[in-house]
């Protein structure tokens, strides 16, 4: 990972600044929101005093009292409109609680109550497995003619108890009968036009729907089912009736229909009242427009606010309760309850929110920018170190100057640093490279000395044969250590004319054709073969120092090949290069010697050959090599036969 990435990523430690005003944020609204739960229970609890002892105004009729509901109460549901009457339940709302079954086996009936608009509206689901109408055009009242039907009972508004009963002898359009007796006890099924309603099918079942006003209503209120199997047949009965005299023993339990227009007087803005019995169910509600609306923003940034701060589960509303009691406070009547929509307050706190993010992003950002700015910068300083490092060893020696040392920082004392260092090894080197001639200047002379004292020794008078090995196991020595003098010289010289000689353009393929006749002549003990383009291979360099090159190349192969061998010379073009190889049979290369070979005074030769090696021809090579910017490389022949040398020259001119 790069120093630029690695700063980036810390600098990206500062959108910390964000979710920290977000977690302020949040911190600031559960503040808000308990103070404003305080304040909404505290207009809850008082609305709730001004309905004490108003049972009134909260229930219609006698259904006042503080009892909780029965199982046959039916608890009627506003409506927020007037369903249309065609026995479908789509219009309805999904008010289950509201909803009452009553059982019969495997039949069932449900009933579900709403009130709108001064009118009663019943929902009457029936599951039968067998459904069963009038006969068609029969006598309403006569039993063999009876298909499933229907009774309504209910004490109207003076208290009476009154029946009437729903057929049909197809799906449609049902009328609301009642049966009046006449003069000789003649009874006859008279319409009561003010309830009607519609009979569906459904699978399973049927279902009724009935609108009845509420002004014909008391406090009493029931359903029964007449199953029948078969016209005429014996029903089996079940609901809320009571007996065969099918009286009603629920209780209707309606709101007031002067507690809506209540609520709304009291209602204050951007609040929705709602008022319950004591037992949950709904009575009316009435809800207040704000005065003034906010306008949200719909930009990125504030929906991306919101969802930071929402979460998966943000409350859009806040709710108090208060119970209303009748006179003395003893027993609740009905449950106001404070619904409060916060959408105003969160755009107002998401403006807010939006400045103070905006603000910490634009930092954020602005940190960023500069933290990746400044690594950068940094990135390019050091890469002009790791450059300069890079070409700090040079042919003509090491380069001492390095960048960033002007500068006052930690950088700057790093590349002083290296600046002392590389010109104390500057110093070093140049002492090693002077090391060879000054040794061969001090051991010049004592070897003379050493020479010619041997040498008298032999003239004056003859040696012992006891003396005559230590004599000639000195004069050999002596004859060592001047060849290595000798060497060093060279090696002295080479590197001298390499660092002082002018470049020419001159033919590759001629120079290494002509060197090569030449060594046929010097060694007649080895076969030469070479290998050179036909079209001349110009290049920029010193012939001569090619020559000395091949002779150390030439040497080398000589020396490891045995007598009769040939000796292989190949120069090729290459892309930008040129190669040349050379091949000898004889002894291979160690692997862990094949990049030593190349070192000065550094040599493989075998003990028991006498003449003196001293590791320096190859490392001459590598100096000419370098010269004409290329390399050396050795490697062994396919199946260890020998090895092949090969020098690689540039072809580009220097500028």
């Amino acid at each position: 990972m790069t120093l630029r990435i690695k700063l980036l990523l810390v600098s990206l430690l500062t959108l910390a600044l964000p979710w920290g005003g977000c977690q302020y944020a949040r911190e600031m609204e559960t503040a808000l929101r308990a103070a404003e739960e305080q304040s909404l229970t505290a207009v809850a609890r008082t609305m709730a005093d001004s309905l004490q002892g108003r049972a009134d105004l909260l229930y219609r009729g006698n259904s006042n009292d503080t009892m909780p509901p029965g199982e046959l109460d039916l608890e009627a549901v506003p409506l927020a409109g007037s369903p249309f009457l065609d026995g479908y339940a789509d219009e309805w709302p999904a008010v289950a609680p509201a909803r009452k079954y009553f059982n019969q086996g495997k039949d069932r009936l449900g009933v579900l109550a709403g009130v709108h608009d001064r009118m009663l509206y019943l929902l009457l689901d029936v599951r039968d497995n067998k459904v069963v109408f009038d006969a068609q055009d029969a006598d309403p009242l006569d039993p063999a003619t009876f298909g499933d039907r229907l009774w309504l009972g209910f004490q109207d508004s003076d208290g009476a108890e009154r029946q009437l009963f729903i057929a049909a002898s197809s799906p449609g359009p049902v009328q609301a009968r009642y049966i009046e007796t006449r003069e000789l006890s003649q009874h006859v099924a008279v319409e009561e036009p003010r309830i009607t309603g519609a009979w569906q099918l459904k699978t399973g079942g049927y279902r009724v729907e009935l609108r009845v006003p509420l002004a014909m209503l008391g406090e009493r209120l029931g359903v029964l089912v007449d199953d029948r199997d078969s016209l005429g047949a014996a029903p089996k009965s079940y609901g809320s009736l009571q007996g065969a005299d099918l009286r009603a023993r629920g209780r209707l339990i309606a709101a007031s229909p002067a507690l809506a227009d209540y609520l709304a007087q009291i209602a204050q803005p951007g609040l929705r009242l709602v008022v319950t019995t004591p037992a949950g169910a709904l009575l009316a509600s009435a809800i207040a427009p704000p005065t003034t609306t906010l306008q949200p923003r719909r930009n990125f940034l504030q929906r991306l606010y919101r969802n930071v701060l929402a979460g998966a589960g943000e409350h859009r509303t806040i709710t108090a309760s208060a119970a209303i009691h009748e006179s003395g406070g003893r027993n609740a009547i009905g449950q106001l309850q404070i619904v409060q929509n916060t959408d105003r307050w969160l755009t107002l706190r998401d403006r807010a929110l939006i400045t103070l993010l905006n603000f910490t992003l634009v930092a954020s950002l602005i940190a960023v920018i500069a933290m990746f700015a400044f690594a950068a910068h940094l990135a390019l300083r050091l890469s002009r170190l790791r450059r300069a490092s890079e070409s700090a060893l040079t042919r003509a020696g090491l380069v001492t100057t390095f960048p960033e040392t002007n500068s006052q920082d930690e950088l700057g004392d790093v590349a002083r640093s290296f600046a002392t260092l590389l010109g104390r090894l500057d110093e070093y080197t140049g002492y090693l490279r002077t090391l060879a001639g000054k040794l061969a200047h001090e051991i010049r002379t004592p070897l003379t000395i050493v020479r010619s004292s041997l040498e008298n020794m032999e003239s004056e008078s003859p040696p012992s044969a006891a003396a005559r090995p230590y004599l000639d196991r000195a004069r050999e020595g002596s004859e060592r250590l001047n060849a290595i003098l000798v060497a060093m010289s060279a090696a002295s010289r080479v590197e001298e004319a390499i660092a002082h000689t002018e470049r020419s353009r001159f033919d590759l393929a001629a120079v290494i054709a002509s060197a090569v006749a030449a060594y046929r002549m010097a060694f007649l003990q080895r076969q030469f073969t070479i290998a050179v383009p036909e079209q001349p291979l110009t290049m920029e360099g010193a012939p001569d120092l090619i020559v000395q090159l091949l002779d150390k190349l030439i040497d080398n192969a000589v020396d490891f090949s045995p007598p009769g061998s040939t000796i292989a010379v190949r120069l090729t073009r290459e892309p930008n290069v040129a190669r040349l190889d050379v091949e000898n049979t004889g002894p291979t290369l160690a692997p862990e010697n094949r990049s030593k070979i190349f070192e000065s005074l550094w040599q493989s030769r075998l003990d028991g050959d006498s003449r003196p090696h001293f590791g320096l021809g190859l490392y001459i090579v590598r100096l000419i090599a370098e010269f004409h910017d290329g390399h050396a490389t050795a490697q062994n022949l396919p199946d260890d036969a020998g090895v092949r040398f090969t020098i690689y020259f540039s072809l580009q001119s220097r500028q």
